[in-house]
């Protein structure tokens, strides 16, 4: 059955001389993968285009039932991404967020609520108005919340310590080791008020901006999927000052 799709692509991978596999995140479908050309003919090099990571499209595909890799007709950007596509810095962040992506959303359904915040997200990543310092950890918090384990920062107070392992705020040590200290604490439910529109206010500098980035995914390996190995994650604790 051939279906509209709306789709957030991920990674591409060599499948054989002639065909690679997207996998991509689709607001109707949830996970999908689909063969795409390989090689270095007019149509491999226009489908790589846009199929880059977080680049979101829309295609016809053939939907069979039990069929883990379809086939796409005439995907289109939508909208197109120019500034990820060519900003250096655009494109290693979109590649990091694809990258968690991949770890994170492995439910075959449909989450269309999910699916926008990915997407607009994207196009906000497209805008050259985003200072994108801080874009990674904005968008990592707002996933907590969509992934139902965000923290309830209201229940923070001054000299608490947030325990990782049970996600709650305590006036005194657990008694594993898994909790960060009154200052971090603070640091983190800082993050609780930072959003899309004042993400620029937030003065990190690079090894705070690394500690965070690697709180967040401590805690969401802890309550989600595991996030070691991640190969990007080098370069972004390096990229921004």
């Amino acid at each position: 059955m051939l279906r509209t799709l709306n789709l957030i692509p991920l990674r591409v991978i060599p499948y054989s001389d002639r065909n690679s596999i997207l996998s991509a995140y689709s607001r109707e479908l949830g996970r999908v993968s689909f063969v795409v050309p390989a090689g270095a003919g007019r149509e491999a090099r226009r489908r790589r285009a846009l199929l880059m990571p977080m680049c979101p499209v829309v295609c016809v595909a053939d939907v069979v039932p039990g069929k883990e890799v379809l086939h796409m007709r005439d995907p289109q950007p939508c909208p197109p991404m120019q500034l990820v596509v060519s900003d250096p810095l655009r494109a290693s962040m979109a590649m990091f967020l694809s990258e968690v992506l991949l770890h994170v959303l492995r439910q075959s359904e449909g989450e269309p609520a999910l699916f926008d915040f990915v997407r607009n997200a994207a196009v906000r990543l497209n805008s050259p108005d985003v200072v994108v310092g801080n874009f990674h950890i904005v968008f990592l918090c707002r996933l907590l919340v969509f992934l139902g384990i965000a923290p309830d920062v209201a229940s923070y107070r001054p000299g608490m310590l947030f325990d990782m392992a049970d996600a709650v705020f305590r006036v005194s040590a657990p008694m594993h080791g898994r909790y960060l200290t009154a200052d971090e604490t603070a640091a983190a439910a800082a993050l609780g008020r930072m959003t899309w529109e004042n993400m620029h206010l937030y003065k990190y500098t690079r090894a705070q901006r690394a500690r965070v980035l690697d709180g967040l995914l401590e805690y969401l390996s802890l309550h989600h999927v595991g996030l070691s190995g991640l190969k990007s994650l080098d370069v972004m604790r390096d990229l921004f000052d």
